[in-house]
């Protein structure tokens, strides 16, 4: 039927990625976006994605929307070392910021990304799915590697954006 037709097509449009490109600093364009959103009144939780240098190497931290708590996820495993940095004691404490998002509601909730956990069904894919069950739209970031597993994981109901503002506005709008 026709309302059937409009219920997945908000479901789709309710559930978006941005992919990155070689040029844009996704985070930066998804926190502004996410500050833009708030500054306007809207409810934006979740958690947004920062870089920073300690240690003499790249660290990653996760920063709440909501109360502006910092989350580190990388771990310093040595100048030399090629295992992955991501430590999954962080990502669970900060998990616990979207787990606050059907308690206290929003208008969207914004994830850092979907990335390696979250295509093997880790990370924030639990989350992810709890706020898609509960129609809460979501934001995140998609690596362009890891598009299939988002796609399968969405079942090809999220819409893919440009790391680009007016982009996120109109998808948002």
């Amino acid at each position: 039927s026709t309302e059937a037709l409009r219920a997945q097509e908000a479901i789709r449009f309710a559930i978006a990625a941005v992919v990155p490109d070689a040029t844009t600093d996704c985070d930066e364009v998804v926190a502004n976006f996410a500050i833009a959103q708030i500054n306007q009144g809207w409810r934006i939780g979740g958690l947004v994605q920062e870089i920073y240098q300690t240690q003499g190497s790249k660290q990653i931290r996760l920063v709440a929307l909501d109360d502006g708590r910092l989350y580190p996820i990388s771990q310093f495993l040595g100048t030399h070392s090629i295992s992955c940095r991501i430590d999954t004691g962080g990502i669970a404490e900060a998990s616990a910021v979207m787990r606050r998002i059907p308690i206290h509601g929003a208008d969207l909730a914004i994830f850092n990304r979907f990335s390696t956990l979250e295509a093997d069904g880790h990370g924030f894919a639990a989350e992810m799915l709890d706020l898609m069950s509960r129609q809460i739209p979501i934001l995140t970031i998609v690596p362009p590697q890891h598009l299939p597993a988002w796609r399968r994981f969405t079942g090809r109901q999220a819409f893919e954006l440009p790391p680009e503002r007016p982009e996120l506005e109109a998808w948002f709008a």
